[in-house]
Parts: C-alpha cells; sequence; structure tokens
C-alpha cells in the first residue's frame, strides 16, 4: 500500500549549508509520526520543506500519490496538507475568529461557518473569546489558535511544528490531548516535538534526526525503550 506522504533522498540547503543530508521516510495514513533530534537537526527545514515554504535541492516528496516538490506552498494546502508552524505564527492584531477564516481560504463561504464550528468544539476557549485580538492571548491559547487555524482547511495531513514549546506542562498536556484527538478524528500527523517522551508515547512511528541525517527509526515504543534514545533525548543514565 502507497504511504499517504513518501519523502525520498530529500537534500534541502541554505545557501552552501546542507540542512537536511539525503532523508527518507514515509507516513501512512492514520498515523502520528513523530520527528525527534537537538536544534538543527534539520526537523523544522523539513516540514518546511514538505509544506512548500522550502524548495528541496534533490530527492522527492509525494503526497497520496502526487509529487508536491515543485507546487507552491498555497496550492499544497487545497490537496489537503496544512502546517502548524513554529513559533505559531499567529496575527497578533487581528481577532481570533479572523486569524481562523485565513486557514479557511481554500474554502467556499458556505463551508466556513461548518469548519469555524468544528475549531471551536476542539477549543472552547477560541469561541469564548473569538473577537478578542490573538496578541493578548497566552502561549498556549496561541498555539490552540495556530492549531485551529490548520485545521480550517480541512487537512487530511497535518504537519504539527513543536506545539508544546514554551508551554507549561499543563498546557502542553492538552495540546497532546488534542494530537490524540485529531488523530481519531482521521487527521493523519507529522510531528516535530522537543519533548521526546511525549512524542514517542504518542507516535505509531518516529524518526530520529542528526545533522540533517536519520540515525535511528522505530515505533514510538521503540524508540522510548532505546538505550541511544533514552540517553540523548530522555535525560537518562
Amino acid at each position: 500500500m502507497t504511504a499517504m506522504l513518501e519523502v525520498t533522498d530529500l537534500v534541502v540547503a541554505y545557501g552552501k549549508i546542507q540542512a537536511v543530508k539525503g532523508i527518507t521516510f514515509s507516513v501512512e495514513e492514520g498515523q502520528v509520526v513523530c520527528l525527534i533530534g537537538t536544534n538543527g537537526a534539520g526537523k523544522t527545514t523539513t516540514l518546511r520543506t514538505i509544506s512548500g515554504l522550502l524548495r528541496p535541492e534533490s530527492g522527492s516528496i509525494t503526497f497520496e500519490g502526487e509529487r508536491i516538490d515543485k507546487v507552491p506552498a498555497h496550492k499544497i494546502v487545497t490537496l489537503g496538507l496544512a502546517h502548524s508552524p513554529e513559533g505559531r505564527r499567529i496575527f497578533p492584531r487581528m481577532t481570533v475568529e479572523e486569524n481562523l477564516r485565513l486557514g479557511a481560504f481554500s474554502r467556499t463561504e458556505n463551508t466556513q461557518k461548518e469548519d469555524l464550528e468544528a475549531a471551536y468544539e476542539l477549543f472552547p476557549i477560541l469561541a469564548e473569546r473569538r473577537s478578542q485580538p490573538a496578541g493578548t492571548f497566552s502561549g498556549g491559547e496561541q498555539q490552540m489558535l495556530a492549531m485551529g487555524r490548520a485545521m480550517m482547511s480541512r487537512p487530511r495531513l497535518l504537519l504539527l511544528d513543536e506545539p508544546s514549546m514554551g508551554l507549561s506542562p499543563l498546557m502542553m498536556k492538552k495540546i497532546m490531548s488534542t494530537v490524540r484527538t485529531l488523530r481519531s478524528q482521521g487527521t493523519t500527523i507529522l510531528l516535530v516535538e522537543q519533548n521526546a517522551q511525549a512524542a514517542l508515547s504518542l507516535a505509531d512511528h518516529g524518526y530520529v534526526l542528526e545533522v540533517g541525517k536519520i540515525v535511528l527509526h522505530g515505533t514510538g515504543k521503540e524508540l522510548l525503550t532505546s538505550d541511544e534514545v533514552r540517553k540523548a533525548y530522555l535525560g537518562e543514565a
């Protein structure tokens, strides 16, 4: 069976510096797949390339059987792939609802109401404060907004980049619980996450990146019990 997402021999460079050095991995429909690794390993670069924000130097990216590595980012969204970026990237002076509606630019006006109600059901705090400027939100609330905005396009594959960054332990648990909910609702997820324990605990499969290369992969459970992963990323001796 063909994977929903197939990344093959992907090379991405910033000038003469290669940030991603020929990685190959896949994401099956219905899975949560995570990429873990230290800062500078190439995780965010990989997501940005998949979503069309960067162009690869070589290699291929196939989504649901269609090559997308030369497709513009705004068209990739219409194919069913959405990206919730590192740092949230919300528009602080716009209201919550205005931010959400930006995520639905590819959808018709008739379906936007349904999309909004789905986002509000997923994150009730957004409904309560829909007219409030997004910049007044806490970090955790902004993360909910960023995820809600990405879901407004009804993606079949959601790219989530560092959703727990800078959040309290309680808010991180809420965000990870939402990831589980989205999977249960049928959304496939490719997750980049600094908290390796949390990511691997919910991932079907994981890949460990070091300086632009995949050095280890396996099921979430396998990586959680790997001595190498435990020492390097879980803080265990």
